[in-house]
Order: C-alpha cells, then sequence, then structure tokens
C-alpha cells in the first residue's frame, strides 16, 4: 500500500523537473517503463473518481431521497 508520504514524495520529484530528467537519461525500454507508470497513475485516478463519485452519490443521494418528518 502506499503511503501519504510517498505520494507527496513522488508529486516533489514531478514537479522538481526531476522526472523528465530522468526520463531523457534512460534508454528508450526505460522511458518506455516510467511513461507507463504515469499512464498507471492517470488509470488509478479515473478509479478513485469512479469510485468516490458512485459512494458519495449513494451517500448523498440517500439523504436528498429521505422524507423529513
Amino acid at each position: 500500500m502506499l503511503t501519504l508520504k510517498k505520494l507527496q514524495e513522488f508529486k516533489e520529484y514531478l514537479k522538481s523537473g526531476a522526472f523528465i530528467e530522468d526520463l531523457e537519461m534512460r534508454p528508450p525500454d526505460g522511458q518506455a517503463e516510467m511513461l507507463d507508470m504515469i499512464e498507471t497513475i492517470f488509470e488509478i485516478c479515473e478509479i478513485a473518481d469512479e469510485v468516490l463519485s458512485r459512494h458519495f452519490y449513494k451517500k448523498w443521494g440517500e439523504s436528498v431521497f429521505k422524507k423529513e418528518d
């Protein structure tokens, strides 16, 4: 499981420009691996959005449809 600290470190790695520096220094197969990693992060974000949207829609939808006495 990822930790918040590791995610924050990766965020800083991207923001600092070190990711691009490393990308440019790698051979093509290493570059492909780094780009696959970023693509996986995008996919994770999409899944998280779907899961959380479903969760909160269900939670908020139930409260919206409950009748007040």
